[in-house]
């Protein structure tokens, strides 16, 4: 047990021990009563048959018989237990008063004060159901100076007179050892059962938390279970809008190619730029519907990378031929800035995916007249893409969690446009790289994402 436990069970031990001296005092009482009446009975019918010898005891017994009555009547009350204390001492004082006055007119002095001793013994008993080990001395130490006197009136030799004090002292010792014995026998006995007790419902309690918590655990499995079986039913769904989606896309992609070519000897500028734009669209939402296939793999670390190495200009003009009308119609200028000839290594499908769903983030967050940067370059030996705007910045606390599944800005919110994964496949792409993406403060510009990819050497590895 805790020392917490050990205080209040020794706090109830006592109060139980206390609640038992209330009644042990009664059982005293009522011994007293029993006791007196007997004794007056006895004594009033020598006295009422002639012996005249008798006459001095009716009345302090009757007295003492009222004041023992009295005492248990009045038993419950709060003072009583003092009076309890207070009538051993007044055992005493009238086995002293009734012997006293009996010694001159008994012709057999000395027999007189050798009952006297075990009247004393009587009450130095009866003081011990006070559970109370100074009073039971107390009362033996009175007892033993009463004894004395008497025994020395009765012309009894010294040597007895210490018998009978050892005698009474004994008689106290006895039933103060006796009680006080039992009492911390009780008291062991309770304590090891209080422990057992608590052990036990310690023992059930955890039984009942293990229940508890393999009752979780089983309702937990079956939630992962049924989250598991819903995964599956929705990458089993993905699986079949992107194959209807991509019949009608590659019908698409198959006109434009067409219209193309038919444009290609004397067609009007204008429309071929148009058709052109087309086909970089169809191939935008072709990588689209890739990457939520590729999503799922890249979140278990399951999508196996096609290292290359990408002309990174290229890549760029690519993209900005896809965008270049989303451009044009937000009246946003869309630049380029990568030095010629540049050649970075990496799957070209995810680098490709993560620049345009930054260029496209960008584009929706750019107002008109503003402007929006493709910037590639190195620091030091490690190679960096980059998309930059001048619109509305970032704030500081949004900036770590950008990137994370489902997270939207304030305007996606509020238009409900998007779901919060462009930017989360961007980070999960460029992670599979080996490299990370965050937003950085760059002079000029409100709103820079840079994805940093490793060096040549290190990426080789990552890939």
């Amino acid at each position: 047990m805790t020392p917490q436990d050990t205080k209040a069970l020794d706090a109830l031990l006592e109060e139980s021990v206390d609640q038992q001296r209330r009644r042990v005092l009664k059982v005293g009482a009522a011994v007293r009563v029993a006791g007196a009446l007997l004794f007056l009975l006895i004594v009033g019918a020598l006295w009422l048959t002639g012996r005249q010898d008798w006459a001095l005891y009716p009345l302090p017994l009757a007295l003492y018989l009222g004041v023992a009555a009295a005492l248990l009547a009045l038993h419950g009350k709060r003072f009583v237990q003092w009076l309890d204390v207070a009538q051993s001492l007044v055992d005493v004082g009238l086995v002293f008063w009734v012997q006293h006055a009996a010694l001159p007119l008994s012709r057999f002095p000395s027999g007189i004060a050798g009952f006297s001793l075990g009247l004393f013994s009587l009450v130095v008993v009866l003081s011990s159901l006070t559970l109370m080990p100074s009073v039971v001395y107390t009362t033996a130490l009175l007892s033993a100076v009463a004894q004395a006197v008497l025994m020395r009136e009765a012309d009894v030799s010294y040597g007895s007179v210490v018998l009978a004090a050892v005698v009474l002292f004994l008689v106290a010792f006895m039933s103060q050892y006796g009680s006080q014995r039992l009492r911390q026998l009780v008291l062991a006995f309770t304590r090891t059962e209080v422990e057992r007790q608590i052990e036990a419902r310690r023992f059930q309690e955890l039984e009942q938390a293990q229940q508890t918590i393999e009752q979780m655990l089983g309702e937990t499995r079956a939630q992962n279970e049924q989250l598991l079986a819903l995964q599956r039913d929705k990458d089993q769904l993905i699986q079949f809008l992107v194959h209807d989606l991509r019949s009608p896309l590659s019908a698409l992609t198959m006109t434009f190619s067409w219209l193309e070519a038919e444009l290609s000897v004397g067609g009007d500028l204008a429309l071929m730029q148009g058709v052109r734009s087309g086909i970089a669209v169809t191939g935008r939402m072709e990588r689209m519907i890739t990457e939520l296939l590729d999503l799922p793999r890249l979140e278990e670390g399951k999508l196996e990378l096609r290292p290359q190495r990408l002309d990174i200009t290229a890549m760029f003009e690519e993209v900005r031929q896809a965008f270049g009308q989303a451009a044009q119609f937000r009246r946003l200028t869309l630049e380029v800035e990568a030095p010629v000839g540049q050649v970075f290594q990496g799957d070209k499908a995810l680098l490709m995916r993560v620049v345009e769903n930054l260029v496209a983030n960008a584009l929706r967050h750019t107002p008109p007249g503003g402007r929006v940067r493709l910037e590639a370059g190195k620091d030091g030996s490690a190679p960096y893409l980059a998309v930059r705007n001048d619109g509305t910045p970032i704030e500081e606390g949004l900036r770590t969690r950008l990137f994370d599944k489902h997270m939207q800005g304030e305007q996606e919110r509020s238009a409900r446009s998007g779901y919060g994964l462009g930017l989360y496949f961007s980070r999960l792409a460029v992670e599979a790289h080996g490299g990370r993406i965050a937003v950085e403060d760059v002079q000029g510009w409100t709103t820079s994402f840079v994805a940093r990819l490793p060096a040549p050497s290190e990426s080789s590895r990552a890939a």
